[in-house]
């Protein structure tokens, strides 16, 4: 369930509720975080190349992905970006989708920068 600021909208990495998920575990949150900041580039590459081919499937397949990959870790607004990602390529907008991965990188940029302070 994500995590919201006052103005209504998701955090940017929901520590505490990472951190709950995982029971504590302070060593597996540290290798979680790392395996997703070294892997979710390489996914945003793919979903270019998704998106410079008229991918409509692939584009759906990668949003989903980071979207769960980014929920895992606490990434609430990544989340809510991918999964606003993912209902548009699954309408066919690859519009939608090609304006929701500028927005994905950038907020990435804002999770990558919220977890290296916290772990």
């Amino acid at each position: 369930m994500p995590v919201y600021e006052n103005e209504g909208k998701p955090v940017v990495f929901d520590h505490a509720g990472m951190m709950e998920r995982l029971m504590d575990d302070e060593g597996l949150a540290r290798k979680l975080s790392e395996a997703y900041l070294k892997d979710i580039p390489t996914r945003f590459g793919v979903l270019r190349e998704c998106l410079d081919e008229g991918n409509v499937k692939g584009a759906e397949r990668l949003s989903h992905l980071i979207k769960g990959a980014s929920a895992s870790v606490g990434g609430d607004v990544l989340t809510a970006v991918a999964a606003r990602m993912e209902k548009a390529a699954r309408a066919g907008d690859l519009a939608v989708v090609r304006e929701g991965a500028v927005e994905l990188e950038l907020e990435f940029k804002r999770l990558k920068e919220a977890m290296e302070k916290k772990l």
